[in-house]
């Protein structure tokens, strides 16, 4: 992810935060193929995980010898995937997950993008969906085609952290304690009722009181941490309980951060704990996996794939009822970020990605 801070060691090659190796190898395989080694490249990375990203920053290293293509729907004419003679040399091919279709017969445009990064002079730098690169790894041996792989990493705390914050100015955002401190003070005043016998009448006087209970709890915590050597501030709680939730996922972090922001204030209690019950048939179990599979697809496309389009929308009811996915701005179905998570391991238990 892009970052508008001052340069250090982490950032030699470009501008984005988290990836130097990868960059690194990739613009290797590069200079490799200048000198008659060719090694075509294979970004690959989950939902929301950075690799158009990163592809993006090859494409800006690069920028006279290489042309960028980007694939945004399922491809249906393999006029899209010709190159033209002014093609250069370093070709840039974004979301390659969509150069098939998962039905019989919807295979005829990827054979043909197999045959030409296999027959021309000229090196590809490809980026994946990890569970679309996985499935035809299994069926067609992808990886022989693709000598260098790059799996993009999970963010640490600290890159998130520093993903987050280039969005704001310094000090902008304001971290609350929250949690007990919030809801239990230290000290109270509390009524104290007194009976008076010489008038026969009850009276109440204000008597102030310890929360001993919250100051044991507190000190105790305090001196735990001390002891660890971390006494930790709202702001890391807050980043801590981030990168946790979002598994270093750069996409997931992002939406997480955004619905507990109560701009400009976000407190450690309002960063979600996202989990969903998810209940499914056969079918529609199919086809959130295609979802997670290609990263978005229009209805005509899932209508396409399991031939029924009042099927379709039977099973695109229950993934919208049930907050798994989410119709974008372009028609297309994607799973929501806060989901994600859910989504995969529901997934993986039907043995339907792994």
């Amino acid at each position: 992810m892009e970052d508008n801070s001052n340069k250090t060691d982490e950032m030699v090659f470009g501008e984005i935060i988290g990836m130097r190796d990868e960059i690194g190898e990739i613009q290797e395989a590069i200079a490799d193929f200048e000198v008659g080694k060719k090694l075509n490249v294979a970004i690959i990375a989950g939902l929301f995980g950075g690799k158009t990203t990163l592809i993006k920053e090859i494409e800006k290293l690069n920028l006279s010898r290489a042309t960028k293509i980007t694939f945004s729907e399922i491809v249906r004419n393999k006029k899209e995937i010709s190159l033209s003679g002014d093609t250069k040399r370093v070709v840039l091919l974004d979301n390659c997950h969509f150069l098939y279709v998962r039905k019989p017969g919807g295979f005829d445009i990827f054979y043909e993008f197999l045959d030409m990064i296999s027959s021309q002079n000229r090196i590809f730098i490809t980026t994946w969906n990890i569970y679309s690169w996985k499935y035809l790894k299994e069926v067609f041996e992808l990886e022989k085609y693709f000598p260098v792989q790059i799996v993009v990493p999970a963010f640490s705390e600290e890159h998130l952290k520093q993903l987050i914050f280039n969005r704001y100015e310094e000090g902008e955002i304001i971290f609350n304690n929250g949690g007990e401190s919030d809801e239990e003070p230290v000290a109270y005043i509390t009524e104290y009722p007194i009976e008076l016998s010489a008038i026969g009448k009850k009276i109440s006087i204000p008597i102030l009181k310890i929360n001993i209970h919250y100051l044991k709890k507190y000190l105790l915590s305090e001196k735990k941490e001390k002891k660890e050597g971390k006494e930790k501030t709202a702001e890391h709680r807050v980043f801590e309980r981030i990168h946790l939730e979002s598994k270093g996922n750069p996409g997931v972090a992002l939406r997480i951060w955004k619905l507990a922001l109560d701009y400009p204030h976000i407190k450690l209690e309002d960063v979600g704990n996202f989990s969903y019950d998810i209940e499914l048939e056969q079918e529609e179990a199919f086809v959130l996996n295609l979802i997670l599979s290609y990263q978005g697809l229009k209805k005509s496309d899932i209508v396409d794939i399991i031939g029924s389009m009042l099927k379709t929308d039977e099973v695109l009811f229950q993934l919208l009822n049930q907050e798994l996915v989410f119709e974008d701005e372009n028609d297309s179905f994607r799973v929501r970020p806060e989901a994600l998570h859910s989504v995969i391991t529901y997934l993986e238990k039907l043995r339907l990605v792994w």
